[in-house]
């Protein structure tokens, strides 16, 4: 592994600009804390006499150094020294450590000051404060690269806004003088242990070189590998990292394994920093997070690495070419992740997410609703958000004039804000309902999304119910149940679960619509599901339709009975979910109701596993 080049201290005449150490970056306590002497950090007690020790809280607090974080912070990792180890490190000033490590990783500067309590003093009564900036991770974390004293390897760090003035001059002999006095307070790794300065060596101090030139810039040749591409990510020139991060873009796009061995190669921190850059370059490293985000097992580690706040500055800054991009590296970070979810909405994503609902072109207003689609997935705190960031209208004024694929996305989207309660009748004041049952008869993404909104619209809404109904939206949805409709293709399982699970939310406890369901011939359609093996079935909705348009309506409960469902709910009475266990259990009560059907639900074996039900534990309390 590689370290960071450490250069000489400041010792003699050097020619140069630089930020040099200064008696005025050392604070005291009080009168009687020694500026010289043996210095401690922690402070003893650590971090107990943080909040007991008066004095020390007070040198930290508002009145003097005025800190906003602290924390206790060790030497750099092997692998941030090796990410450093092109960058030049002197020893005496960790101002210009910190912008050196800034200009090559693109990690942020913080400044503050280290806390050392005076060892030399009676235990607790006098601290030190040494002025020094260090830098922070793109997760957050600090990272000092500055040498330590070998008694100080861990160092209270303090973020101070008094910490901000310093600044660059030129060699003379006040500097010099001025940097001597400042050693002589100890804190630097050219101090002796004790904090005293360091017995003066018997030759002559040599002047201090000037840092070595950087490494060259690598050129693209087209053969590299993986591990190559990423190489030139970090060191490539602006020309040779925008073609490497389009071969990664490619790579990441082609599947799993080759997002995989990106990863692996260490190439998510330089395209998170190639984000900050313009023009193709900061696309193609767009692309590359977004390919990688798609994969569930990366999501955790480019939250960590930062790639959330990261995607939502291209929201705001980006161009219009990358800001579909940008909100597409959110829609896949949301997908089934409630920690990134909740992060998303947190890094303030939401007002550009809806700006580009308006004003975006087809591609950006597509994954600005796909990402709001998965931001509101069963998180009722994001679902409120969107709302209240304006999203309802610009959505649904999707549904009519965007591309069917927009369309899609946009009624997706709708369909999760519509799962709160406190969001029904918003949509619904929207004219959604209007717009959606069109897109029932479209057929493909469109329809079953469109479905699936209005389900969860009608869901104990009585106002919605009869709007859906007066807006004919029942013979569509009876048809999207269809396996071989008359015309264009069938909908998926899921998007007919969906039109099922919007028919039962409709027929509950209205025998005028129970009537009209049946008539439309949805019995025979619903019971069929029943029936089916489809990878990833559920069967909730059918059966919960089959069971609100049986319940208390005698013709109906013959016709479902007649229509062969005794058999496939009693086999839903075994299967292990609890869910399709209580829909099943519940159409068969309301089917024995006719009697035509009691020797049906006993003859198919439906007694043993309700029986066995009677034993199982309650289902929880909703959330």
């Amino acid at each position: 592994l590689g370290c960071p080049r450490v250069e000489r201290a400041s010792g003699g005449s050097v020619s140069m600009s630089r930020y040099w150490p200064e008696p005025s970056d050392v604070r005291r306590s009080n009168e009687s804390a020694a500026a010289a002497g043996a210095l401690a950090s922690p402070p003893k007690g650590w971090p107990g006499c943080f909040s007991s020790n008066a004095a020390l809280k007070a040198f930290m607090g508002k009145k003097a150094l005025n800190g906003k974080r602290v924390r206790l912070t060790g030497t750099p990792s092997a692998e941030d020294a090796s990410k450093a180890s092109a960058v030049t490190i002197v020893p005496d000033d960790p101002f210009g450590n910190a912008e050196r490590v800034q200009a090559a990783l693109g990690w942020a500067i913080v400044k503050g000051f280290v806390v050392y309590e005076c060892a030399d003093q009676a235990e607790g009564t006098s601290f030190v404060a040494h002025l020094r900036w260090w830098n922070a991770r793109e997760s957050g974390v600090w990272v000092d690269f500055t040498p330590r004293p070998a008694d100080a390897q861990q160092m209270v760090l303090l973020e101070s806004a008094h910490a901000e003035a310093k600044t660059k001059k030129e060699a003379s002999a006040a500097t010099a003088e001025a940097a001597a006095a400042r050693l002589a307070l100890g804190g630097f790794l050219t101090q002796a242990a004790n904090g005293k300065p360091a017995p003066p060596d018997a030759k002559a101090p040599k002047q201090q070189s000037a840092p070595p030139p950087p490494p060259p810039r690598l050129d693209f040749k087209g053969s590299e590998g993986v591990e190559e591409l990423v190489l030139l990510l970090r060191r490539g020139t602006a020309e040779a990292q925008g073609k490497a991060a389009a071969a990664i873009a490619a790579a990441a796009a082609a599947g799993a394994d080759e997002a995989r061995q990106v990863v692996g190669a260490g190439g998510v921190a330089p395209l998170l920093l190639l984000l900050r850059a313009k023009g193709d370059a900061q696309e193609h490293a767009a692309r590359a997070i977004m390919s990688m985000a798609d994969s569930p097992e990366h999501q955790a580690s480019l939250s960590a690495a930062g790639a959330i706040p990261a995607a939502v500055g291209l929201l705001r800054s980006g161009s219009l070419g990358v800001q579909d991009v940008a909100a597409g590296i959110l829609g896949n970070l949301a997908i089934q992740s409630e920690p990134n979810q909740t992060a998303i909405v947190a890094a303030g994503a939401l007002p550009g997410l809806v700006s580009l609902l308006a004003k975006g072109a087809a591609p950006a207003k597509e994954q600005a609703c796909f990402a709001l689609w998965n931001l509101a997935c069963q998180h009722p705190p994001n679902q409120l958000a969107i709302a209240e960031a304006g999203a309802v209208r610009p959505l649904v004024a999707l549904l009519s004039k965007g591309t069917p694929p927009v369309q899609e996305e946009a009624a997706g989207a709708l369909m999760n804000l519509a799962a709160h309660p406190d969001n029904k009748r918003a949509i619904a004041a929207a004219n959604a309902i209007a717009a959606l049952v069109p897109m029932l008869s479209q057929g493909g993404g469109p329809a079953e999304q469109a479905a699936g909104a209005l389900m969860n619209l009608a869901s104990n809404n009585a106002l919605n119910q009869a709007s859906i109904v007066k807006a004919e939206a029942l013979s569509p949805l009876v048809a999207l149940l269809q396996t071989a409709p008359k015309s264009g293709e069938p909908a998926s399982r899921r998007g007919r679960e969906d039109a099922a699970g919007a028919l039962m939310n409709l027929c509950l406890k209205q025998k005028p619509l129970q009537d009209r369901v049946a008539a439309a011939g949805a019995v025979p359609l619903l019971v069929g599901m029943l029936s089916e093996q489809a990878e990833g079935a559920q069967y909730e909705e059918a059966a919960g339709a089959l069971t609100n348009l049986a319940d208390t309506h005698e013709e109906n409960q013959a016709a479902v009975g007649k229509a062969g469902a005794v058999p496939p709910l009693a086999a839903l009475l075994r299967k292990p979910s609890a869910s399709a266990q209580e829909e099943a259990a519940g159409t068969l009560m309301n089917l024995a109701a006719c009697d035509a059907n009691k020797d049906a639900i006993v003859s198919a074996g439906a007694l043993p596993p309700l029986v066995a039900l009677l034993g199982s534990p309650p289902p929880p309390p909703p959330p």
